[in-house]
């Protein structure tokens, strides 16, 4: 059990190198830096704990490699649950930034009096027959008279 431990502190102490490595990179935003560094620091100093306690859960009718197998799925549950939260946010900032920006188009319409549709960008839409692209010289409809 030993080596096991000694593998997985080595592993969080691998994970909190790298995680301060892309942070001075720019690769990882500090904010989930300081998370990825709190769940090294909590690996570090977690697993002596947990192999410890899985040594003394047979009471409580626990193998040790169901325990630590409980604790990581407990672990991934809580990963996905905080990047839940973090995308809903960034759902939610993206929803707001599309209704500002229709409401901008609007007022913008509104002073400047076109009541007319809008193409891409921006651009007045062309009616439908404008917008066929000419035929090609391979074309078999076009005539070379």
């Amino acid at each position: 059990m030993i080596g096991q431990t000694l593998i997985i502190m080595a592993g969080a102490l691998l994970l909190m190198g790298s995680t301060v490595l892309l942070v001075r990179r720019r690769l990882l935003s500090i904010r989930y830096g300081i998370g990825w560094l709190t769940v090294g620091t909590l690996g570090l100093i977690g697993t002596p704990l947990l192999t410890y306690v899985s040594n003394r859960l047979d009471i409580f009718g626990f193998t040790p490699t169901g325990f630590s197998l409980g604790v990581f799925i407990l672990f991934l549950g809580l990963v996905c649950l905080q990047l839940s939260i973090s995308l809903s946010g960034l759902h939610r900032a993206i929803q707001d930034i599309t209704e500002h920006a229709a409401h901008l188009d609007a007022r913008l319409r509104r002073l400047e009096g076109d009541t007319a549709p809008r193409g891409a960008l921006g651009a007045p839409a062309e009616p439908r027959d404008r917008r066929k692209a000419p035929p090609t010289p391979r074309d078999p409809e076009r005539r070379t008279d």
